[in-house]
């Protein structure tokens, strides 16, 4: 197949920005796996699972405190009832069993009154942690703003770049012969299409070519297409 100077510099172009778009493809996936993105994701999910069980431990104190106060209620109504009859009764018997019976309910009011203040201070610091975990929170979420924005940009910045190598390739391949695309496409699919030979080394595979390989390229016309013996590229001498 015959073909240019021009045309060869113009499949190497053509290379390169394949190339470049596969890079730039390898890494606008990576930026689903940022380190710092992944990190932060993580934390959110901690925290949520934090909210919640600071949450629950509230709401378990509140019942607590809740049951408690009405203990205490029904203790304080049976005092009072106890009272209304012990200053009623004529009965000696009687008055000593209700005055025995509001010893055994003050013993109880304040056996409670104290499970209600141990109660109200584990409600103060599970509040206080409900706070902390809240503020933690809301650090990791605008972390995760700032690095969701950053890496937005990089992939603006990434698909713009393609667009742009996408539309250059357009109008090199546009000025090519369609059997020498057809020819680098096909090389294409089997590893880099075309590479320039320094020395005796291809610049697609890198390997070097042997005194005979290198002698039979030398015989190919420089109007001609010559090829690399180890990975089939097109050289560019």
């Amino acid at each position: 197949m015959k073909v240019t100077e021009n045309q060869l510099q113009d499949l190497l172009e053509i290379s390169a920005i394949d190339q470049q778009v596969q890079r730039d493809r390898a890494t606008l996936l990576s930026l689903g796996e940022d380190p710092e993105y992944l990190v932060l994701q993580r934390q959110l999910r901690d925290s949520s699972a934090d909210l919640i069980s600071a949450s629950n431990r509230i709401d378990g104190l509140k019942l607590d405190l809740k049951r408690l106060e009405t203990d205490v209620e029904l203790v304080a109504k049976r005092e009072a009832k106890d009272q209304a009859a012990l200053r009623t009764t004529s009965v000696v018997k009687d008055a000593q069993g209700l005055q025995q019976e509001l010893k055994t309910l003050e013993k109880r009011r304040g056996e409670l009154e104290e499970q209600q203040l141990q109660i109200m201070e584990q409600l103060e610091e599970a509040n206080a942690q409900m706070s902390l975990v809240t503020k933690a929170r809301t650090e990791t979420e605008e972390l995760l703003k700032v690095v969701i924005a950053r890496l937005e940009s990089a992939k603006t910045k990434l698909i713009s770049g393609m667009d742009l190598s996408q539309a250059t390739r357009k109008q090199l391949v546009e000025r090519l012969p369609e059997d020498l695309i057809n020819l680098f496409d096909a090389k294409s699919r089997r590893g880099i299409a075309i590479g320039r030979l320094t020395n005796s080394q291809c610049g697609a595979c890198r390997m070097g070519l042997s005194a005979t390989a290198l002698a039979e390229v030398g015989r190919i016309p420089l109007g001609e297409i010559a090829t690399c013996p180890d990975c089939g590229a097109i050289l560019v001498r």
